[in-house]
């Protein structure tokens, strides 16, 4: 099509005839494909001459046409469609899946007038269709204006906001969790006090009481709070295997080294996925390779006593298979504990473990480093982000994150690498392994993008 190839061609002065080609009362499959292709074209030239086109374009009945008219006008950052795309975004007769493109477009766009509505989004389904991920995502975009009106939230301070909770059957607990878990993203502090008192989030119901702990716990890991430390300790006793496991992983982030004696002791208690994940804290923030041997050697007494107690599940089936598999594992998070007896705090010392064999030793190297605040050695975390394993490459995400928030020079540093992480998040898009964990590889992109 002429559309496609002037669009690939990027010229302005193609746009006049492109405007005036547009049918905008199309009725027939090839007048709608060619407003759609035109459509594509503008947005890929990225003139603002064209908005006023665009924005006529998405009130057409072609729904491939609206589309295209809103991923343009959100890459073009054209505020002039603010209104336009807001209204779509949050008019809940808009088929589900437009909605979600105009949110995107509206967060691309930047434009802070539309955080009230972004912030609602997250909490609304349609024919069983959330906007969670995308509206939260939008909100990271806009950065400190939405953290601005989530504080209050988290707080319970927003009045309005829970007044429309309780209108449109939003739960307090669904404001919180999101609200928090936006906050943790941002890496913003000011709500750090409340997030804390949610670790002791009470409910009559386990799971809510659970999910609401599970995420202050997140938020508090992600940014560092040095304060959720003592309390995240305390709920280390917790048998259900993963709240455990999200216990612990806020604590190897934030770098709690005062928790390891509450881990080894943990350690010994519950099921063998609760341990595990306490053994596992206990690699994350330990000097001492030794107390893996103790661990392995407990581990036939401690999960024989288990299938007593549960005789029908399935690893006790094979008792011994399942003793040495555990104690296979117990001694494999050695390696991290005998790298850290090594470098302790030294972050220099820490680079050359971002290479080793051993998957979990390079994932500790990646938060060490990145709690470490040396700015010199953000580029040492960037070449390593294309990193396989999910785990791993979450810390060096998270470490690079760190570095860039402690220091300018680091921000400088890993704007070296934009182009390289651009074609990085291009080409893993849709790739369904890296799925969960390039959420937050597109969050430090937007950082850096924003500089």
């Amino acid at each position: 099509m002429i559309a496609r190839v002037l669009g690939e061609a990027k010229q302005a002065s193609s746009v006049d005839a492109l405007v005036n080609a547009i049918e905008p009362a199309a009725t027939d499959s090839d007048a709608k494909t060619m407003n759609k292709e035109i459509a594509i074209a503008l947005g890929n030239i990225g003139d603002k001459k064209a908005v006023p086109a665009l924005v006529k374009l998405l009130k057409t009945k072609d729904n491939y046409t609206v589309i295209a008219a809103i991923e343009a006008l959100g890459d073009m950052k054209a505020t002039e469609a603010f209104d336009a795309l807001y209204f779509i975004g949050t008019d809940d007769a808009i088929e589900p899946f437009i909605t979600k493109k105009a949110i995107i477009a509206l967060g691309n766009m930047g434009d802070p007038r539309a955080v009230p509505g972004l912030v609602r989004a997250m909490f609304k389904e349609r024919k069983g269709i959330s906007f969670y991920g995308e509206s939260s995502f939008a909100l990271y975009q806009l950065g400190k204006p939405a953290a601005d009106l989530l504080v209050p939230v988290v707080d319970g301070k927003d009045k309005e906001l829970l007044d429309w909770a309780s209108k449109n059957n939003v739960k307090d607990v669904a404001l919180l969790a999101k609200g928090v878990q936006v906050l943790g993203d941002l890496h913003d502090r000011r709500a750090e006090k409340a997030i804390v008192g949610y670790l002791n989030y009470k409910s009559e119901f386990d799971d809510i009481k659970l999910i609401m702990r599970m995420r202050a716990a997140d938020a508090l890991g992600r940014m560092r709070s040095k304060e959720g430390v003592k309390p995240l300790a305390a709920l280390l006793d917790e048998e259900e295997p993963n709240a455990r496991k999200e216990y612990v992983w806020s604590l190897a982030r934030i770098g709690g080294k005062e928790a390891v004696s509450k881990l080894v002791e943990t350690a010994g208690k519950g099921s063998w996925g609760a341990r595990e994940e306490s053994m596992r804290g206990v690699a994350m923030l330990g000097e001492d390779p030794g107390v893996f041997d103790k661990f392995a050697a407990a581990e036939q007494k401690l999960f024989e006593a288990e299938c007593k107690e549960d005789p029908e599940f399935e690893e006790c089936k094979d008792l011994a298979g399942a003793v040495k598999k555990h104690q296979a594992k117990i001694l494999t998070y050695k390696n991290r504990a005998t790298a850290a007896a090594e470098c302790k705090v030294d972050a220099k010392c820490w680079v050359k473990h971002l290479d080793s064999k051993d998957e979990g030793t390079r994932e500790r190297a990646a938060y060490e480093i990145g709690r470490s605040g040396n700015a010199e050695l953000i580029d040492e975390l960037m070449k390593r982000l294309p990193e396989p394993n999910l785990d791993t490459r979450l810390a060096i995400i998270q470490g690079a994150d760190w570095l860039i928030d402690d220091s300018k020079d680091a921000m400088a540093g890993a704007r070296k690498g934009l182009e390289k992480l651009e074609k990085q998040v291009a080409d893993e898009r849709g790739k369904t392994e890296f799925v969960k964990v390039n959420e937050d590889l597109r969050r430090l992109l937007t950082k850096i993008q924003r500089g």
